[in-house]
């Protein structure tokens, strides 16, 4: 399917942040071999200021507008952009599955689906001017949440995650979705600091300011990796962690020791094998192998490896903070 730049093109993201950001890879793609798509969903629109090149559309406006309308996953919303009523799902193609990693899955469809010339990996991340990338230099970011509980390392793990960074003279700093604060603001009583911000540009900004990530198989894994932040991720099987792990920024994966020989059993019993040693030891490896430089960092291979709540100088009107 060739594409001829005067061609009106709609990009529809899905709902999941990780999924997004490997979409926005498409988008960014179009956009370098001379396409001006618009691109519609919630993560687009929350994250506009860190796209500065990305055009951004409400579907109400849009309808029946374009001549191709691409979205990555089946939606309910993506054939109304569309003058034929027809749209180009990606999920539904060859290219999209296979075990290559999500990411090249695009940029293959981009040369041999839409036959793109001028491909990278990147999906346009800019950091807006404001934002000081590496500005506190303990702050480690921990995401114990996502949306599938499944994948989700235990509350009580991550807990004992925090004490030993903070003893390694580190800051943790627990990150979650407003909705799961009810659940993980009472960690403040624990001397936890966690924070819920009420967006994603927001969320964007703590993670670009800290100089550390660790979390699930989620989305902000994702975000945290295209800003540049050194990531680990815990993962609960290596082939998930093939297709699935941040794939922009510095970052390694921790995967519970191979003593079970069925995948079954180790997706049920991940979270009581993957103990907090084996991921504070894989911590330590990343922070060794991508040390801080200047509050920048240099895209890089993968390596396996009693509180009342407060306002919190620097954050947004909105946002809930507990800390002891």
């Amino acid at each position: 399917m060739k594409l001829s730049t005067d061609t009106s093109i709609a990009v529809v993201l899905p709902s999941p942040i990780g999924d997004s950001l490997i979409g926005l890879v498409l988008v960014n793609n179009l956009i370098r071999n001379g396409y001006r798509p618009v691109v519609f969903g919630w993560v687009a629109e929350q994250l506009a200021d860190w796209f500065p090149h990305m055009a951004v559309g409400q579907p109400d406006a849009w309808r029946g507008a374009f001549d191709t309308v691409i979205e990555l996953l089946p939606t309910d919303y993506a054939s109304t952009l569309s003058r034929s009523g027809t749209t180009l799902c990606l999920a539904k193609l060859p290219e999209y599955g296979g075990s290559k990693h999500m990411v090249d899955r695009i940029v293959e469809i981009t040369t041999k689906v839409l036959g793109l010339r001028d491909v990278t990996r990147a999906n346009g991340l800019v950091v807006p001017p404001g934002v000081m990338q590496g500005r506190f230099v303990d702050r480690v970011v921990i995401h114990p949440t996502g949306s599938h509980p499944e994948k989700m390392w235990g509350r009580k793990k991550f807990l004992a995650l925090s004490r030993v960074l903070t003893r390694r003279q580190l800051q943790p700093s627990f990150l979650v979705a407003p909705d799961e604060f009810g659940v993980w603001g009472d960690i403040a009583e624990q001397g936890c600091e966690v924070h819920a911000l009420p967006r994603l540009s927001e969320v964007a900004t703590w993670i670009a300011e800290s100089s550390w990530f660790i979390g699930n198989d989620s989305g902000l894994g994702h975000l945290a990796s295209c800003i540049g932040v050194p990531t680990l991720s815990l993962f609960m099987r290596r082939g998930l962690a093939r297709s699935w792990r941040p794939g922009w920024g510095p970052g390694a994966i921790v995967l519970p020791p191979s003593v079970l020989p069925f995948g079954g059993l180790k997706e049920r019993l991940w979270q009581r094998l993957l103990s907090v040693r084996r991921v504070t030891a894989a911590f330590q490896t990343l922070r060794g192998t991508h040390a801080r430089t200047g509050h920048r960092y240099a895209a890089a291979g993968f390596g396996d490896a009693n509180a009342a709540q407060t306002t919190r100088v620097g954050m947004v009107p909105g946002a809930q903070s507990r800390r002891f």
